[in-house]
């Protein structure tokens, strides 16, 4: 497993996330923690982002929220997602962008 240091998404990054970010968040992370082999984010920083999905689960209305479970957010894992195209793509691009 590769790691990415300084470039993570941090607390700070997901306190200014909106509830539909949170999703798009959460499963890129775990898209690039079990798909790709690196991490975009430390394990503090992804329990926080799962707490805050489950504090705003009511406000989302992101396309992909039916992705996610409760048991997903019980385990804060997103290991057996089948990931859609644009969370792959949209983790690439991030993924490049890093040095």
């Amino acid at each position: 497993m590769s790691f990415i240091g300084d470039n993570w998404k941090s607390r700070e990054d997901i306190e200014e996330m909106t509830p539909n970010q949170l999703v798009s968040w959460f499963l890129m992370s775990s898209y690039c923690y079990y798909e790709v082999g690196r991490s975009i984010m430390n394990d503090q920083s992804f329990d926080y982002l799962v707490e805050r999905l489950r504090e705003h689960w009511d406000e989302i209305n992101h396309p992909h929220k039916d992705l996610i479970t409760e048991s997903h957010l019980e385990a804060t894992t997103g290991y057996d997602i089948e990931y859609p195209t644009i969370v792959k793509m949209a983790s690439s691009e991030f993924l490049r962008g890093i040095k």
